[in-house]
C-alpha cells in the first residue's frame, strides 16, 4: 500500500482526524488543506483510512514539544515512518495490542476517531495479516494485569490524568519484548507526564466507551 514509488526516500506519515495522512503539494489530487490553531501555518495532506506494511523498528523520539512514537515500516520496497504523540489515544491503541501483534508479517494500522461530548476520542486498531478482526488488547479495564493504572493528579488546581508509569511500562515492554523480535537495539528514555483526554481502554468502535480509572 505504498504512497510513492522509487527514489529510496522515507515517507513520513501521521494520523489526522482518524485517518493516516501524508503531506503533499498544493493542488495534489484529493489533497486536504490544513492549518494550525492560530492559522499561521498552512499545509496539504492526503488521507487514507488505513495503512499496511511490515514493522521494522519502533522508537521514542523526544522533541521540544513532547515525545513521539515513531514506527518504521516497509512496504513493497518503500520505507515509511508513522508518527504519533507518545502519550495519546492512538499510541495507547498500539501499545495495548502489542502482545497480540504478529510482527513477523505485515500488519494494517486503522485509526479511529469520534467526537464524544465535544471532545475527540481516538484509538488505533491493528489487524494482523489475513485476519478480519483487530488484534485484541492484552490489557483492559477488567483485566489490567501488571499494567500500572492511570492516576489523577492536581495541576494548577485542576485534576488531570497522569499516565507516566504506564508509558514507562510500555517503553520497557518494547525494549524487552518487541525489539528482540524486530532485531533492533532497544532505546529507553524516561517519559514526561502528559495530559491525555483520549480513551485508553476499549475493544472496537463504536463500543469504545470505557474511561480511565
Amino acid at each position: 500500500m505504498g504512497f510513492n514509488s522509487g527514489g529510496g526516500q522515507k515517507t513520513y506519515l501521521k494520523i489526522s482526524d482518524g485517518k493516516i495522512s501524508v503531506r503533499v503539494n498544493e493542488g495534489s489530487e484529493n489533497a486536504v488543506k490544513c492549518t494550525n490553531k492560530d492559522g499561521s501555518k498552512t499545509w496539504y495532506e492526503r488521507r487514507y483510512p488505513s495503512f499496511t506494511g511490515k514493522v521494522i523498528g519502533i522508537r521514542k523520539r523526544l522533541t521540544d514539544w513532547g515525545a513521539d512514537l515513531c514506527i518504521d515500516i516497509e512496504d513493497a520496497g518503500e520505507s515509511y515512518e508513522l508518527q504519533m504523540p507518545w502519550s495519546s489515544g492512538y499510541s495507547s491503541g498500539f501499545f495495548l495490542s502489542m502482545p497480540n501483534i504478529n510482527f513477523k508479517n505485515e500488519i494494517t494500522f486503522s485509526p479511529w476517531m469520534k467526537i464524544i461530548e465535544e471532545k475527540k476520542k481516538t484509538s488505533l486498531f491493528i489487524h494482523n495479516f489475513g485476519e478480519k478482526e483487530s488484534a485484541k488488547w492484552a490489557w483492559t479495564k477488567d483485566n489490567p494485569g501488571d499494567l500500572p493504572p492511570m492516576v489523577q493528579v492536581k495541576v494548577k488546581g485542576q485534576l488531570v490524568w497522569d499516565d507516566t508509569e504506564r508509558q514507562e511500562y510500555f517503553e520497557k515492554y518494547i525494549a524487552e519484548k518487541i525489539n528482540p523480535i524486530l532485531g533492533v537495539k532497544p532505546e529507553i528514555n524516561v517519559s514526561d507526564p502528559t495530559e491525555d483526554n483520549d480513551i485508553p481502554w476499549g475493544t472496537s468502535p463504536p463500543e469504545h466507551n470505557d474511561l480511565p480509572y
